[in-house]
């Protein structure tokens, strides 16, 4: 039995405000046949797709997107993730339950499975795959729209100067070492490490090398103009009820080994170029 799967080509993939501003990834409408899955007592086997593919000058191919997912694994140091959210455009128009997203590419197709919130992690293909994959679903053309974000893998209480220096070094290095020039649109600059939480209550502390068993600390500003990006809807919110944030760019003149003291609830995440 075969059964036709049009997919559609998300076009124009925006970032919000406070996420990475990269990662136009547009998705292509195409028109697919699948085999069924067998039955249980069958050997199991990969659907079949075929694909005849609509392309036009807006469109990003995977491979770009490829090289920075590839870039980021291989010199990340483990401290960075991409993840990404796919949403309706229209929130009246809500996205369907039974929606399809894969990587296609001359071999094979690799699906991607997509969490109840919307969020999914796109594979990272050997080169020569990632040639010619393109990024296909089921859904009605211009329906959704895909958003990614950088996140760190650090935790608030893992945090020392000697860490924050050692993220934006390797942020730097990927930008403007690593990375293409033709790809650094997809990796703006990083600026610094955020830290965020409800009341600003942040110090760092480092043994005092003078007094043996007394530490020295020195208390975090908060930055009124900036704001958590994983709180929902902070901008059009009041300072008060707003999370308050300070940024660390590893240029301060604090020893590497002064940790971040913060509350229960503090989190981290990147601070890029520009953004406020």
């Amino acid at each position: 039995m075969q059964a036709i799967v049009h997919t559609t080509a998300i076009a124009n993939l925006k970032p919000q405000l406070q996420v990475l501003a990269f990662f136009a990834i547009s998705m292509l409408l195409a028109d697919a046949r699948a085999q069924d899955v067998p039955d249980a007592g069958q050997p199991a086997v990969l659907e079949s797709v075929s694909v005849n593919l609509k392309r036009d000058g807006s469109i990003r191919p995977y491979r770009q997107m490829n090289e920075v997912l590839s870039m980021l694994q291989r010199y990340g140091q483990g401290l960075f993730r991409l993840e990404f959210r796919l949403e309706a455009k229209d929130p009246k128009l809500p996205l369907p339950r039974a929606l399809k997203l894969a990587v296609m590419h001359a071999d094979a197709y690799v699906p991607i499975p997509i969490q109840a919130d919307g969020t999914l992690e796109l594979p990272v293909l050997p080169k020569e795959q990632a040639k010619d994959a393109e990024i296909a679903s089921n859904l009605p053309k211009g329906s959704a729209k895909v958003s990614g974000k950088l996140l760190l893998t650090v935790k608030p209480a893992q945090l020392d100067m000697a860490l924050v220096r050692k993220i934006m070094n390797a942020a730097g290095t990927m930008r403007s070492e690593i990375l293409p020039w033709y790809l650094r649109w997809a990796f703006p600059q990083v600026e610094g490490v955020r830290i965020c939480s409800a009341q600003a209550n942040w110090e760092l502390e480092w043994p005092d090398t003078a007094t043996v068993g007394q530490l020295l600390t020195v208390p975090l500003s908060a930055d009124p103009k900036d704001f958590d990006p994983d709180q929902s809807g902070a901008s059009k919110q009041s300072p008060s009820a707003r999370r308050q944030c300070t940024t660390l760019s590893g240029e301060e003149r604090w020893p590497d080994n002064a940790r971040l003291v913060a509350p229960l609830d503090a989190s981290l995440s990147v601070r890029l170029s520009g953004q406020r």
